[in-house]
């Protein structure tokens, strides 16, 4: 019986087949299991290469390899089986082609290690000659000649690849998968992004220019939002989840921001820039990529602005969005941010009494004993007035705390059927209101 009509009997009758074919397929099957003969399949048969006087002898650690790869493997045929009984990988088999292109590479390879040695030895006696520093922009290019020597000795290994294809021991860290992975990000995902940043004017709107190099995702109640995507307004009660991808195995400190540069403002008739969120002091790394989440830890982060839900009026257009993270030089202290409560350590009442002698021996003694006072943190801004919401200026708080822009995102928001509930929770009693275009624009 074919392999087409086996697979037909196990996923039951379709209905492209009639019953009676069916049923002459299923009494086919039994007459097979009958007639073939219930034996074992044969064990390998290792005394050929045994017995041959020409072959080595094999010792009991091989053969039991050779027995345990072939009952691993279901009585199938090994890929590769030599004299040995051993499985081989590809860089062994007997294919002539194959290992010439493996010397060719050994070859530039070794050639590729003597001219990173070189340049290597010329690091070292410019620096020690003209006391040269790491940061000094020769130095810099001969290091980059170094490091891009070294990724193409990784390019033409084919086991690397190999791994990396097929998800197998892939080492976060290495640099040719950080290469390889930021060059798949900016062969697509990178281009979307950026062509949505510009067919929704959020270049030059908010920003010059923008030149991500982080992959950056957002996720709303647990599902994945594509850049310039439509939210619900109920799906959008709370903060989004930040995932971010570095192609590098530096640490940084980072701001996450969301601007809403659709905020109407009717006493112009134009809009105004709003901050729907921020916060800042962020670490992230390539073993950490989840800046902001469920499971992230709050140690050292500063939320500046807490995150506002998004409301849209009836009439109005969509809302942009937009997320940026800005690397920081060091760590961003704002002011306003509330103390804790100290209080000084109350006296034992042993102390008390002492104190309490003392000063009936001495010349005077307090009508009453000296309470402890809480110390009242100073009258700082609330969190709410840490930092203008209303007319933010993404560029000036840029360049005021020397920031640079790695990685941006957006989504949208428009009036829906959940807007006038998530309106009403928030507490506005503008949820009937609706915008109109003047009859001079109609």
């Amino acid at each position: 019986m074919s392999l087409c009509s086996r697979a037909v009997l196990q996923a039951g009758r379709p209905r492209a087949v009639s019953k009676p074919a069916f049923l002459c397929l299923r009494r086919q099957l039994s007459t097979e299991v009958h007639e073939s003969p219930s034996s074992p399949p044969p064990p390998v048969d290792t005394t050929s290469s045994s017995s041959s006087p020409s072959s080595p002898p094999q010792d009991a650690a091989s053969t039991a390899t050779a027995t345990t790869a072939t009952s691993s493997s279901g009585g199938r045929k090994p890929k590769s089986k030599h004299a040995d009984g051993l499985l081989h990988t590809i860089e062994t088999m007997p294919f002539k082609c194959y290992q010439e292109a493996l010397k060719v590479l050994r070859q530039d390879k070794e050639e590729s290690l003597a001219k990173i040695a070189e340049q290597q030895k010329a690091i070292a006696g410019l620096k020690k000659l003209h006391n040269l520093t790491d940061d000094n922009p020769r130095i810099v290019k001969m290091q980059e000649h170094i490091d891009q020597l070294k990724l193409n000795i990784d390019k033409n290994n084919p086991r690397i690849k190999y791994n990396y294809d097929n998800k197998l021991k892939v080492d976060p860290y290495k640099k040719i998968y950080q290469h390889w992975d930021e060059e798949k990000w900016r062969s697509m995902k990178r281009m979307i992004l950026m062509q949505r940043l510009e067919q929704m004017n959020v270049v030059p709107d908010l920003l010059p220019k923008i030149n991500p190099i982080i992959d950056v995702s957002l996720r709303f109640r647990r599902k994945n939002v594509l850049h310039g995507a439509k939210v619900l307004a109920r799906n959008a009660t709370r903060y989004p989840s930040v995932q971010v991808k570095q192609f590098d195995s530096k640490k940084r400190l980072v701001t996450v921001l969301v601007v809403d540069p659709d905020k109407p403002n009717i006493e112009k008739n134009g809009f105004d820039n709003y901050l729907q969120w921020m916060v800042t002091n962020c670490e992230i790394s390539i073993e950490n990529p989840m800046v902001i989440g469920v499971s992230t830890s709050h140690n050292g982060r500063d939320e500046v602005a807490p995150y506002e839900v998004p409301y849209v009026h009836k009439g109005e257009n969509y809302h942009r969005y937009c997320l940026f993270i800005l690397e920081q030089n060091g760590r961003i202290e704002t002011p306003g941010k509330p103390e804790p409560i100290k209080s000084k350590p109350k006296a034992k009442e042993g102390e008390a009494a002492a104190a309490t002698t003392e000063a009936k021996e001495g010349e005077a003694a307090p009508a009453e004993a000296p309470k402890t006072e809480e110390v009242v943190p100073t009258a700082g801004k609330s969190k709410e007035q840490r930092i203008k919401r209303l007319g933010f200026n993404l560029r000036s708080f840029i360049a005021k705390n020397d920031l640079k822009v790695i990685g941006a995102d957006l989504w949208r928001v428009e009036f829906d059927n959940t807007m006038i509930d998530v309106m009403k929770q928030l507490g506005r009693t503008d949820w009937d209101m609706k915008y109109l275009k003047h009859p001079e624009h109609i």
